[in-house]
């Protein structure tokens, strides 16, 4: 009897074990849900919508993008905004705006590339007193380390799922060392060149300046304000939304002004800020396709 009830204790206790053990993951399931449980959780499943014209990935499904890829969209482009203080007229997420801006019409541009979200949180220094933006009111900044780490996930999710190149760009000045940093790390750890930073996608901030001064004849070279903002700032910022930089408010108090440039006039305003972006977006492009073909050449 004894001998029988250690066997029936035995089955039980690997019946449980057998109960208590996960079954192993389904490999035909993606997007979030079990293929068993509906056709549209399978790898191979059909898109039920046309072609997404957007370039931003999180205005997509996860059909969208795996059917841009295969259709040849294999690049993705990881714009870092930043969020400090602009003087009084132009709102703190400055960088984030011309960023999403700028990396929709490079992408475009391209044809081949669609833009992961804009990374709002970047390097502003230390957080002493006194140091840098960080003690202004509403502005956001992180270590150079968790910047890194962030961008970092963000360029290992996308070269998992299928992205052959990574690249990264910043319109914060803070964050650009550690930019070129993780690209070197990133490349390395893959052990291949598929991360491109490119340093004249902020580079290009200089030569906006310039457009404005020299070529366009806008903006008085030596006319400043003193503020942390200028003409080409809020020119790029006004296209995406002219209240970014108060505009209706500092048109009706008389302060529609900025480093001696009216930008009373949002017609012009908007001319302006399309000539700037275009410039910019040569610029990026130019970089980008002459990286991607020293990479290649290389990788030869």
């Amino acid at each position: 009897m004894r001998a029988i009830s250690w066997m029936v204790c035995g089955a039980v206790l690997l019946l449980s074990a057998a109960q208590a053990e996960p079954n192993p993951p389904d490999s035909r399931s993606i997007g979030g849900g079990e293929c068993a449980k509906n056709a549209y959780n399978c790898v191979g499943a059909p898109n039920p919508l046309p072609p997404n014209p957007t370039v931003w990935i999180e205005r997509m499904t996860w059909m969208d993008v795996r059917d841009a890829i295969a259709l040849g969209k294999t690049t993705a482009i990881i714009p870092s905004g930043g969020i400090e203080p602009n003087g009084p007229w132009a709102a703190l997420g400055k960088h984030d705006y011309v960023a999403q801006t700028m990396c929709e019409a490079v992408a475009r541009k391209l044809g081949n590339a669609l833009c992961a979200p804009v990374v709002s949180f970047v390097p502003h220094g230390t957080f002493d007193s006194g140091a840098a933006h960080n003690e202004a009111m509403g502005t956001i900044g992180v270590h150079d380390e968790t910047y890194s780490a962030l961008v970092g996930d963000i360029a290992r999710s996308l070269q998992m799922q299928g992205f052959k190149n990574i690249i990264l760009v910043g319109d914060h000045g803070g964050g650009q060392k550690v930019l070129a940093e993780l690209a070197q790390k990133l490349n390395q750890e893959w052990g291949g060149r598929s991360v491109y930073y490119i340093k004249e996608f902020y580079d290009s901030w200089n030569g906006a300046d310039s457009l404005l001064q020299h070529e366009m004849k806008v903006w008085k070279a030596g006319a400043d304000d003193g503020l942390h903002d200028d003409p080409n700032v809020e020119l790029q910022m006004a296209l995406v939304d002219p209240q970014l930089v108060r505009w209706q408010e500092r048109v009706k108090a008389g302060e529609a002004t900025i480093n001696g440039v009216s930008v009373a006039d949002l017609n012009a305003v908007r001319g302006w800020g399309r000539k700037i972006v275009d410039y910019r977006v040569g610029v990026t492009v130019a970089a980008i396709n002459k990286a991607l073909s020293a990479g290649a050449e290389k990788a030869r």
